[in-house]
């Protein structure tokens, strides 16, 4: 059965080989949307290691002429904010807080090896704030930044990007510069697992937190489930009496993580309607040259009526030629997407690239199927007699 089917497909390779390029562009569009979906399916099912409901952000301007000064205003700060029961907990960040559009990295070294990293500064109580979970170690306290070292708290991710298997809890960590009086040395108390803070899509990252230096000015806040803009406008009113020229902007986090996350998923979105645009036109053009092609056959299948051929089976046939074909050019497709993993490209898993060919593959024959059912069936319910008496 395959033989004959080889035969009749050679016999029409130029318009076969017309549907062989076809489905290959079909698959390598297909393969692109695939494999972006998985990605970002695979990285929002991960943990976020946070909690932004009930979160608010705080943007403060203090408008000191110096750090002392601002040290100052900020104690007056935190008097005030422990006067409201509705904030069950705050803490001052570097302006790269969470879900902003602000970012800080930094060079990190251990022995021979060296690894980027966010940095963000946080307060002591930011893992309150954000109810964040601590898989190995400790979070850092006030008595830890008079010692000899700076502490910090890292990801799970940048711990085995620098330190392998190695356990991180303890670890001396140099800011990546030669060994010499500029470098700082940083001792890592403690490590979270996950910390997703750019979007419900970001990838498993490197990022190091230290303790909040006195020019942060960016506040997290935690308050009371049903708090709304009477208490963010009341925060904002009195913080901003306690200083001349004081700006203070409130936001609540989860519309700010979804801003972010909007910016991931609109280009998506784009780019998923363009691509079933082009699979469409696609498909019209499959189903337009399988009904011309077996237009052009109907001798062929007189004859094969009048052989004792059910209608089944010329159904079957057709479906089964088409889908030979198919896999001629999924064949070509899948030799080129599979450099993707291969070579590493983007730096995604395997797995993730192993996933999208799959998807990729099935969809393609799902399509091929579709537009060869119509033209298929229409030529099994063709009659020997009329087909023949025609020709």
């Amino acid at each position: 059965m395959l033989k004959h089917l080889f035969k009749l497909i050679w016999k029409r390779k130029k318009s076969n080989a017309l549907m062989m390029f076809e489905i290959f562009f079909s698959f390598l569009i297909l393969f692109a949307v695939w494999t972006l979906g998985v990605y970002n399916y695979h990285n929002y099912a991960q943990p976020a290691g946070l909690e932004t409901d009930n979160v608010w952000v705080a943007f403060i301007n203090f408008n000191a002429p110096n750090d002392t000064i601002k040290m100052q205003y900020k104690e007056l700060v935190d008097q005030q904010m422990k006067r409201y029961p509705e904030v069950k907990n705050f803490a001052y960040t570097s302006s790269n807080a969470p879900f902003t559009f602000s970012s800080m990295n930094s060079q990190f070294s251990y022995q021979k090896n060296k690894a980027m990293s966010e940095i963000m500064a946080v307060g002591i109580d930011f893992p309150k704030v954000m109810n964040m979970q601590l898989s190995e170690g400790r979070w850092f306290n006030e008595a830890d930044q008079s010692g000899k070292f700076k502490p910090v708290v890292i990801t799970r991710h940048f711990a085995e990007e620098l330190f392998g298997k190695e356990k991180a809890v303890g670890k001396i960590l140099g800011d990546g510069n030669e060994i010499g009086p500029k470098q700082t040395q940083m001792q890592v108390v403690g490590v979270v697992d996950y910390f997703r803070h750019k979007d419900d899509f970001q990838a498993l990252s490197n990022c190091v937190f230290r303790p909040s230096e006195k020019w942060d000015d960016t506040m997290v806040m935690k308050v009371q489930e049903g708090s709304g803009a009477e208490l963010e406008a009341k925060i904002s009113k009195e913080l901003a009496r306690l200083g001349k020229d004081w700006s203070i902007e409130i936001q609540q986090m989860n519309n700010m993580k979804d801003n972010r996350n909007n910016l991931v998923m609109v280009p998506i979105l784009i780019l998923m309607i363009v691509c079933s645009f082009l699979v469409f036109n696609v498909a019209l053009g499959l189903f337009g040259v399988l009904f011309q092609t077996i237009s052009r056959r109907k001798q062929e299948i007189g004859v094969r009526r009048a052989m004792g051929a059910t209608r089944g089976a010329i159904l079957w046939h057709f479906i089964g030629e088409t889908a030979v074909i198919a896999t001629f050019g999924l064949i070509l497709g899948v030799f080129f997407a599979v450099q993707f993993p291969l070579l590493n490209v983007f730096d995604v898993e395997a797995g993730i690239y192993f996933t999208g060919i799959l998807l990729s593959v099935i969809s393609v024959y799902l399509l091929v199927t579709v537009c060869a059912f119509y033209p298929s069936r229409q030529a099994s319910m063709l009659q020997p007699a009329t087909v023949l008496h025609e020709e």
